[in-house]
């Protein structure tokens, strides 16, 4: 019992340890002020990442930059993190995931080509580089539910998803639409296995950033929940809210915004 004490009183200790390094960061991130140097644990974050706690298996949340970054509203601030020579990828990657999820990749796109302008050697980092090819591609912001076949049969669910698309459709916000709707359809078989689970028939299955090729601007990675060709008909539409059918489910795609260099 002595042993097991000592090691939840070390664990409760290191919390406590990365809590004031996260009050202290996030002072720092508040305070900043545009034309002020980026706080200096954002551009390198001590030696990359901070270690789990020894013994406890865990990832702290602050112990990564990502999880500071994430958090930020100050646009002016991403794009500093962004162009500043010294941040590392990490920093770097997180900065822009989050300046195109606050603005958009046209935002991007755009501050791009004012830094091009006026430091066009900054583009020599294979960082800024990379990212100016991406954002010559189309995008759609989009936010996508599912209903599964195994929950619910094809023509009752294409029924659930149109109520949740005229909500939609007549104003309402993403967030109120999947609530109520979502609300409406819970998962009673989970729940009569666990009283407390919070399970619905409509899943909440993607909210970001993709190009017609299914490529994930915001995580660089390929969002695979996406059937290409529901892909290929949104960026066709390039905006809206539609219902398609698959296989694997019925989805409901809610265009946020559409953006293409080319136009």
């Amino acid at each position: 019992m002595k042993t097991l004490a000592i090691f939840v009183l070390s664990c409760s200790i290191g919390f406590q340890a990365h809590a004031q390094l996260d009050t202290n960061l996030t002072h720092q991130i508040r305070a900043w002020r545009k034309g002020d140097a980026p706080p200096a644990r954002l551009l390198k974050f001590p030696d990359g990442k901070i270690d789990t706690i020894p013994g406890c298996d865990l990832r702290v949340i602050g112990s990564e930059v990502g999880d500071y970054i994430s958090e930020i509203q100050d646009a002016d601030l991403l794009a500093a993190l962004m162009f500043d020579y010294r941040s590392q990828p990490d920093t770097f990657h997180a900065a822009v995931s989050r300046l195109i999820t606050l603005k958009g990749v046209d935002h991007v796109s755009r501050i791009l080509a004012e830094r091009r302008k006026t430091e066009p050697g900054a583009f020599t980092r294979s960082e800024l580089a990379v990212l100016s090819q991406l954002v010559r591609a189309p995008y759609i912001a989009v936010q996508v539910a599912r209903i599964a076949p195994e929950d619910m049969p094809t023509e009752k669910a294409d029924t659930a998803l149109q109520a949740m698309r005229t909500d939609l459709q007549a104003g309402a916000s993403w967030a109120d639409a999947y609530r109520k709707h979502s609300d409406l359809h819970p998962d009673m078989r989970d729940r009569a296995k666990d009283p407390k689970s919070v399970r619905t028939l409509v899943c909440y299955l993607y909210d970001s950033t993709v190009s017609p090729s299914g490529f994930d601007i915001v995580t660089y990675s390929i969002a695979e929940s996406l059937p290409l060709e529901h892909l290929r008909e949104l960026f066709r539409a390039k905006r809206g809210t539609h219902i398609f059918r698959a296989a694997d489910g019925v989805y409901l795609y809610h265009v946020r915004s559409y953006y293409d260099d080319a136009s």
